[in-house]
């Protein structure tokens, strides 16, 4: 278990059960309490954060011993054939940046698209290319793989923008699991998805690989919605994972954004592992 790091996707339920009750900057606590190590700052619907919020959630997460990575929000749109929304967004997403750093950060995670057309790819990477000309802090930009076909960010895709911007990636393995219509059923399908990025990335971005893992609805379209990580009738499963990390000698980030019960998914990624 040396150096992976397990976390949640925001605050489930059980966090607003817990004597923390809504105090959202205590999150980093209350994730300390249940054995956790990780936490993925949730800004998907703003960066909107306070500067001296993210310093005080920052200065508790260092205190703890707790890693911290954010999701920015979801209208940043890099790829987007607006050329309005693409300014818009290399705004938003240095602003996401700037937050994260005040927090101690390490890596920023956002969708590279939502409408896969001709110069989706082409804009994605030079909006990229645009962020790190303005933002020059430490604070790594994932792009992450998506979970409908008809969505920039297929595994080869998000690969792509990774070698051409010098980021790394956010792989979402429920998301390559709906795109392809159940594609990661077996042990064997994910470790060629660790080949490849092995392949492609190089053994040291895939010994710190960042993931999000759940299990998830799909439809012949991709993505229809994230399940619970003890419904049993829905892939992937973390347990054809689990024993590949020890293999590949990985030491990942790994988020569970399972359906209401983020925190029941870590903790069941954890007792996996160990």
């Amino acid at each position: 278990m040396t150096g992976i790091r397990l976390g949640t996707s925001g605050n489930p339920p059980n966090f607003f059960k817990s004597r923390f009750g809504k105090d959202r900057k205590r999150a980093v606590e209350w994730i300390r309490d249940i054995g956790l190590n990780h936490y993925e700052y949730l800004m998907t619907y703003g960066a909107r954060t306070r500067m001296e919020v993210a310093k005080e959630v920052g200065e508790k997460a260092r205190e703890l011993g707790i890693s911290l990575s954010v999701h920015a929000p979801y209208y940043v749109v890099l790829s987007s054939h607006r050329p309005e929304v693409v300014e818009n967004s290399i705004k938003e997403l240095v602003k996401t940046l700037k937050l994260a750093e005040a927090m101690g950060a390490t890596k920023v995670v956002f969708h590279p698209g939502f409408n896969n057309h001709d110069k989706a790819m082409e804009n994605c990477i030079n909006g990229i290319k645009e962020v790190k000309k303005i933002y020059k802090g430490p604070v790594k930009i994932l792009p992450e793989t998506m979970g409908k076909k008809s969505q920039l960010g297929s595994l080869k895709e998000v690969i792509q923008i990774c070698l051409e911007t010098g980021c790394e990636p956010c792989i979402d393995f429920a998301h390559l699991h709906a795109r392809r219509e159940g594609s990661l059923e077996f042990k064997e399908d994910i470790r060629n998805v660790l080949l490849e990025i092995k392949d492609k990335l190089g053994k040291n971005i895939l010994k710190r690989l960042h993931c999000h893992f759940y299990p998830v609805e799909y439809t012949e379209k991709g993505e229809k919605k994230h399940r619970a990580y003890n419904e049993r009738d829905f892939h992937p499963k973390f347990e054809n994972f689990a024993s590949l990390i020890k293999e590949f000698k990985m030491e990942p980030t790994l988020v569970s954004e399972s359906r209401d019960s983020q925190d029941g998914g870590a903790l069941e990624m954890k007792r996996l592992l160990e």
